[in-house]
């Protein structure tokens, strides 16, 4: 099942966030568990997800919807770092790291599918990064890698956008720029991916494959990643923990090749489906929280 957070072209900003289930049709509304808390809520009061798939709801065709950025307005965003081995120039390839290194996503860091990713004024080195991203349904803390999975209630695609100029200042400087990344274009549910550890990850810019691997190759397994957070922060339901992103960003090329506006980013996760922004300058952007 896909699970969608959105509102209509019509809807005031205000208004509480939609939730449907996405088929090829179109978004059908929750109904009559109409959701004014969004996903998140659904999560905290552990309401089973196969009862969201009623067919009495309200179908609404993609292009009457705007997606939401799933989750990262209401929850938390973790992201893992450097968990793939990378090609890096002689004498310059960093050590491996023992635990997993994590650094947080802030409310408005995130857009949903469709919505522009915005190339910031401060600095050119505007960077993509595909990712897997763990949604949990299931709280808790101290949870072993054998019983991780067990949390998660589904998966989702994320771009990691990131100014790598401002990674240097500190890695929250770079990672956290107005609508630089995006989530969705939903959460395909945990029952749906048979193995979050063999799936085909890319980034594609304007049709042009960039990053091409496999979650295989990842050097701690989502499991661990989990494993290891919860041993410092009690995990809740409606968070989101990005797993790392592999060879192929646009800093890694020589020269490199970064975001610029006018371009379109395609994250793709086998078994998830398509997250897709075009980039836009931040002279034409309107920000919002």
């Amino acid at each position: 099942m896909r699970i969608v957070e959105f509102r209509l072209g019509d809807d005031p900003v205000e208004q509480p966030i939609r939730v449907g289930v996405a088929d090829a049709d179109g978004v059908r509304e929750i109904h009559p568990l109409a959701s004014t808390t969004g996903l998140k809520g659904l999560l905290d009061a552990g309401t089973p997800l196969a009862s969201l798939n009623d067919e009495t709801g309200r179908l609404h065709p993609y292009d009457a919807i705007e997606f939401l950025p799933l989750l990262a307005t209401a929850g938390r965003v973790f992201a893992a770092g450097l968990n793939y081995e990378k090609k890096y120039p002689a004498g310059k390839q960093p050590p491996t790291p023992t635990h997993p290194p994590w650094f947080s996503k802030m409310p408005g860091t995130l857009v949903g599918h469709d919505r522009p990713v915005i190339a910031p004024a401060a600095h050119e080195s505007f960077d993509y990064e595909a990712e897997l991203a763990a949604v949990i349904g299931i709280g808790g803390r101290h949870i072993s890698v054998d019983n991780a999975l067990d949390h998660v209630v589904g998966w989702t695609c994320l771009n990691d956008g990131s100014v790598r100029a401002w990674q240097r200042h500190s890695v929250n400087a770079g990672k956290n720029f107005e609508q630089s990344g995006s989530i969705g274009p939903w959460m395909t549910t945990a029952d749906e991916i048979a193995d979050p550890q063999n799936l085909r990850l890319v980034a594609r810019v304007d049709g042009e494959i960039r990053q091409d691997a496999n979650t295989s190759t990842m050097i701690f397994s989502v499991a661990e990643i989990i494993a290891y957070l919860s041993q410092a922060i009690a995990l809740r339901p409606g968070d989101v923990i990005a797993t790392g992103s592999p060879e192929g960003t646009g800093g890694s090329f020589d020269p490199p090749r970064f975001l610029v506006p006018g371009q379109t980013v395609e994250i793709e996760v086998e078994g998830i489906g398509v997250l897709r922004n075009p980039v836009i300058a931040e002279a034409d952007a309107s920000l919002e929280n």
